[in-house]
Formats: C-alpha cells, sequence, structure tokens
C-alpha cells in the first residue's frame, strides 16, 4: 500500500507500513527530502515515533493488550513478577524460568550499603518520589558498564533495577516519616516484601496480609505498561541517545511526577477529603464544572487514549468495590462513603457520561492505596514501580533498535526574520 501527497501540483509517493494490530502509518521518514515540507503535529497525537512489540491499545474496542495478552487475563492469572518477565522477554516463563526470575529478584533487592547514607542528606519533608528518582540515577555508579557488557558478565541491569525499585522506594517513605529503615527479606514475595520494607519496624512484628500482596500484584500490573504515553515516550527519547538506563527511566519519571503530581490537576483523594470536609455532596461539589463555570482538571476521571473506557478502569472497579469488603479502614473512614457517591454520580450523570469521565484506574487505585495504609504521597511511587517493568522494556527496545539515531524534532520558526546588527551597538562601551 502507498499514500499519494499532492503538493504545488506535484504528486509524490510514500509508504504506507502496516501494523499487526492497529491502523497503519505513512511512513514520512523521507518526505522532507522528497518535498521540502515538514509535519506539524506540536502533541505528537497524530505521529507514531517507534514499531513497538511490547503493549497495544485497542481505543474503539476497550482493549489492552500486553504481548497480545489480554490486561483481563493477565490481572486474574499472572503476579506482577511474571508480567515483567513476559514484558521484557515477550513470552511467558515456564516454571523453571520463573524460579529463576524471582530468585534474581530476590537475591539483589539489597543497594549498596554507603548508598543508605544518601537518605540521610535528603531533607526530612522531601517528597519520596523526589528521593526514589534521584537514588535511581545514583545506581548508574554502581553498575558503569554498558548493557552489553554487563550482560556478558552474567549481569541483567534490568532485572537488578526491578529488585532494587522497591527497596528505594520502601526507604524513600521511611526518610519522609523519620522511621528507621527495614532491610528486604529473600523469602518474601515481591509485592509482600515491598509492604515488609514499608510498615515493619523494631517495636513490633508486623505480617503482611496475603490480600495485600494480591491485591498489590494486580495494581502493579494495570499500571505496567500503556503504551507511548508521556513518560515512556520521554523515556525513549532519552534512551534514543545511547544514554545509560538509569538516567532514561529517571527522565520518565520526572515526566511522570510532572503530569501527575504538579500543574491543575487535582488527585482524587485530595477532591474527596476537601468534599468530606465541607460536607458537600457531589452534586453540589461538580456543579461548577457541569454549568461550565470551571473546567474539571482531575487525573481521576476519564482517558482520553479511549474513545469507550478504559479497560483498566473497569478491573480496577471490580479490585476495589471486592477489596472494600474485607477492609477495616474502607468501614470506618467516612472518605469511602463520599467515593462510592462519587462512582454513582459520575457513572449516571449525563455531563460525565457524554465525556467519558468516569472513574478511572488512578481513581480506584488512590481508594485501594488508602486501604493498604500507604500515604498519599507513595502514590505515585508505587505506580512508577509498576510503570517500571514497561520502562524498562521499552528500554531494551529503544537501545536495541537498528539502525540507531538519536530522536531530532524540528519546529517551526516564528522569530524574527535575520536582521542586521544596529551600527550604535558595535562601538557601545557599557557591555563587558
Amino acid at each position: 500500500m502507498e499514500a499519494k501527497i499532492e503538493l504545488e501540483g506535484k504528486q509524490y509517493v510514500l509508504p504506507v507500513i502496516q501494523a499487526s494490530e492497529g491502523p497503519p502509518s505513512i511512513d514520512a521518514q523521507q518526505l522532507f527530502e522528497k518535498t521540502g515540507y515538514r509535519v506539524f503535529d506540536p502533541r505528537l497525537n497524530d505521529t507514531n515515533i517507534a514499531q513497538s512489540s511490547i503493549t497495544f491499545i485497542d481505543s474503539e474496542h476497550s482493549r489492552l493488550l500486553y504481548r497480545g495478552y489480554r490486561i483481563e487475563d493477565l490481572v486474574e492469572h499472572s503476579s506482577f513478577v511474571e508480567v515483567s518477565y513476559l514484558l521484557s522477554n515477550g513470552e511467558l516463563p515456564d516454571q523453571a524460568q520463573y524460579a529463576k526470575y524471582s530468585n534474581e529478584l530476590c537475591k539483589h533487592s539489597m543497594i549498596h550499603e554507603s548508598m543508605r547514607h544518601f537518605f540521610d542528606a535528603f531533607p526530612g519533608d522531601a517528597h519520596p518520589l523526589a528521593i526514589l528518582a534521584t537514588m535511581v540515577t545514583a545506581l548508574s555508579a554502581y553498575y558503569p558498564a554498558t548493557y552489553e557488557e554487563n550482560l556478558a558478565k552474567g549481569i541483567d541491569i534490568r532485572a537488578r533495577l526491578l529488585a532494587k525499585v522497591r527497596t528505594l522506594a520502601a526507604w524513600s517513605y521511611k526518610k519522609s516519616v523519620g522511621q528507621p529503615i527495614v532491610y528486604p527479606r529473600d523469602e518474601l514475595p515481591y509485592c509482600t516484601n515491598f509492604l515488609n520494607m514499608m510498615f515493619a519496624h523494631p517495636a513490633d512484628d508486623y505480617r503482611v496480609p496475603k490480600e495485600f500482596d494480591r491485591i498489590l500484584n494486580q495494581i502493579l500490573v494495570l499500571y505496567s505498561d500503556h503504551e507511548q504515553n508521556v513518560a515512556t515516550a520521554t523515556m525513549r527519547l532519552v534512551a534514543s541517545t545511547q544514554a545509560n538506563m538509569f538516567a532514561c527511566i529517571n527522565a520518565a519519571m520526572c515526566a511522570l511526577w510532572g503530569s501527575r503530581e504538579y500543574g491543575a490537576n487535582k488527585p482524587p483523594i485530595p477532591m474527596l477529603i476537601e468534599m468530606t470536609d465541607r460536607r458537600q455532596s457531589a452534586e453540589d461539589y461538580f456543579e461548577k464544572f457541569i454549568k461550565g463555570q470551571e473546567v474539571i482538571r482531575s487525573n481521576g476521571f476519564g482517558h482520553p487514549g479511549y474513545r469507550t473506557i478504559d479497560p483498566r478502569a473497569s478491573i480496577s472497579k471490580k479490585l476495589f468495590h471486592e477489596f472494600k469488603k474485607t477492609s477495616d479502614v474502607a468501614q470506618t473512614d467516612p472518605l469511602f462513603e463520599k467515593a462510592l457517591e462519587v462512582e454513582e454520580f459520575t457513572l449516571g450523570h449525563p455531563f460525565f457520561k457524554e465525556r467519558g469521565l468516569y472513574p478511572n484506574l488512578d481513581y480506584y487505585s488512590a481508594l485501594i492505596f488508602r486501604m493498604l495504609g500507604l500515604p498519599m504521597t507513595m502514590n505515585n511511587v508505587i505506580r512508577t514501580m509498576g510503570k517500571l517493568s514497561g520502562w524498562l522494556a521499552h528500554w531494551v527496545e529503544q537501545h536495541m533498535e537498528r539502525p540507531r539515531g538519536s530522536y531530532r524534532p524540528g519546529q517551526i520558526y516564528t522569530g524574527v526574520s535575520e536582521r542586521p546588527f544596529p551600527e550604535s551597538h558595535k562601538s557601545k562601551t557599557w557591555v563587558l
């Protein structure tokens, strides 16, 4: 298949690339060379920046596939560790492969003891995500060799980072609340180990409930990958320069932080707290948005990547309601009653239905994190842990791309055209 474009009376032919799933793409790599024209797509919404075999979003039919497997099946039948293996290797592991991979994550969850002292340099009120991003970059000093050189030594730095990120995340939290750190335990499963490092302390014997381990596994699977979103695209742009893996992951984390922590977006929990404290009904709170007096800016509703509904929203909704039945926190915290009211109101009101503003994965995961006892400042840290498995898969895909080349987008220049330097400024004496 070919695409024909006509410019200034001349016709040009461009090749078309067929996808295994999804619409075809016009290959515009030679567009400027052939025509002298470039494409203007400032948000990259209609531009494909990679050929990837990792994840596929079917916005028309509410499907999300990891390596061809539906997200519903992976959440129900897999663990986060198994899905991480799948994303990085392309296939589900057999029993021996799973045991080896899981053991590698267990054995390398410790960080170099000298890094423990890095945490002391951060202010007591430092955000856990700021600490985590810094510490991930610092790991590059302990793994200075290239990806290929490490593989030749039998070291997969992707697995090393995935193993250590939960330790760094938990220690970032401990630092932010002034508690002593808890070391990882090799005998504990991935999510249990993380929760133990989060909540255990020397004064008592803490045991992670099995249902906590299961629900956290499922949430991390839901966050594992989502095609070329802002954070992943940022990571791939940096990776195109052949920067080391840890720097690339830091870039993804900072991009995630910018889109979710700052700006006008209001996360779900502060919104619900505000409504609860003011004793506002959902109808009263959303009235100003429905009347057009203000624009809803919350990352807790809808998703622009789907024309129907994000399947992760449907799955997380079910997980939330099932987990809530057994949660002591949900029975006593008035915020959950308000959350159910908001859910019912937004799912039933025409304003939200017409705009696709349904409670989404961020909405339900925030409530699940609250039931797990995780503070709001840790929400995006935990989402980062889940997204890391996808970022690592995209990193190696970008790293191994042939031919290699750095991303170099162009621009439409709108500044002043060339002009002469003024004579009056040539002989000035007031500039040193």
